[in-house]
């Protein structure tokens, strides 16, 4: 009869068991993390459709429009109408370039998707209407997603150049999701790129707005979509229940994060106006109308003596109130027919700011 096996061969063979396994899993984890990594369709979001795919990254900037992109195409209205599509960004991304050494006055158009107007060919972009019918000459910056900041970092490499006599620059009710990450990462709303923000100090840090578990992917592609099917399993993954925008309408400045992206977006206006004035007037208009955001621009320019050009968007409505159609299928930005309407908003507007006409 044989002898039991002694106690330490037990613990040697348990320690060679777990040593086994871990080596296992972790030739497991390389293997899944070398297929993730040479196949990233599987764990990367879907790549925007054209005409919305002109954004290339920029390290400082975040992003910027790809210089020379061209799209033809067609684009639906609210309504489900077609309507025909060219567009086409010319110089280092500017949707309209004009002539920096032309006698006439200058304006630039600073803004987000709004100003780059994907959704609009470029005969029929409000700023190239503007050009037409004023005697101004017309340049226009504008990337889907832009912070303030961004716009701001545009407006300062580019003013030099273009030594603008005004800057119209567009606001839009999601920029404060923009201006700071950590509302970016609890609202429905996202970009997920890595982007520059404005502290409340002036000074500008990096950082990347992505929420769990999708902060888990820049380490490791494989872990990533493990917990992601978990998450789609339990329906935890995609839009929060309870969005930061719904807290901002609920409890406006009470709601810390979003207070704290209008303390940051306060420090954008100032740099903004420090870069400007005295030489160059600064209006700003907001493209939607949603409240409290569309309220706290407003109070914005009031606190940094800005002009606001209010009612864009109650004017729209009341045209769409008159049976009009403005809007492209995603209810949001303007038609060919919004950007004519947008175009006779801003006129005044831009008459007051430079030739003094009331």
């Amino acid at each position: 009869m044989s002898a039991p096996n002694p106690p330490t061969s037990r613990s040697r063979r348990f320690v060679f068991q777990l040593i086994a396994m871990l080596f296992g899993l972790l030739m497991i984890f390389l293997i899944g993390e070398l297929v993730f990594r040479l196949f990233p369709k599987f764990v990367n979001d879907p790549p925007a459709p054209p005409p919305y795919n002109y954004r290339v990254p920029h390290d400082l900037i975040g992003w910027v429009v790809r210089e020379g992109y061209q799209h033809t195409g067609e684009m639906r209205d609210f309504r489900g109408n077609a309507y025909p599509l060219q567009i086409s960004f010319g110089k280092e991304g500017f949707r309209k370039w004009g002539d920096p050494n032309s006698s006439r006055k200058k304006v630039l158009f600073i803004g987000d998707s709004y100003t780059a107007c994907a959704q609009t060919s470029d005969d029929k972009i409000f700023y190239k209407i503007l050009g037409d019918s004023l005697p101004i000459e017309i340049f226009a910056y504008g990337a889907a997603g832009f912070s303030n900041t961004q716009e701001y970092l545009i407006a300062e490499h580019y003013l030099p150049e273009i030594k603008p006599d005004l800057v119209v620059w567009q606001m839009c009710s999601n920029d404060f999701m923009d201006n700071y990450w950590e509302l970016e990462k609890a609202a429905a709303y996202h970009v997920r790129m890595r982007r520059p923000y404005t502290l409340e100090d002036g000074s500008i840090t990096h950082q990347l707005a992505v929420e769990w578990p999708r902060t888990v992917k820049p380490y490791s592609h494989f872990l990533y979509f493990i917990l992601k099917r978990v998450a789609e399993l339990r329906g935890t993954f995609g839009t929060p229940a309870h969005p930061a925008e719904q807290y901002i309408g609920e409890q406006n400045l009470a709601y810390e994060p979003y207070a704290r992206s209008v303390r940051m977006t306060d420090a954008v206006y100032k740099k903004m106006k420090t870069l400007t004035q005295p030489n160059i007037k600064l209006l700003v208009f907001d493209a939607d109308s949603f409240n409290p955001q569309y309220n706290q621009f407003a109070q914005l320019c009031a606190d940094n003596g800005l002009p606001f050009a209010a009612g864009l968007d109650a004017y729209l409505r009341q045209a769409e109130a008159a049976g009009e159609c403005t809007r492209t299928d995603d209810g949001y930005h303007w038609n060919d027919r919004g950007n004519q309407l947008v175009a006779a908003f801003l006129k005044q507007e831009i008459e007051k700011q430079l030739f003094g006409n009331h």
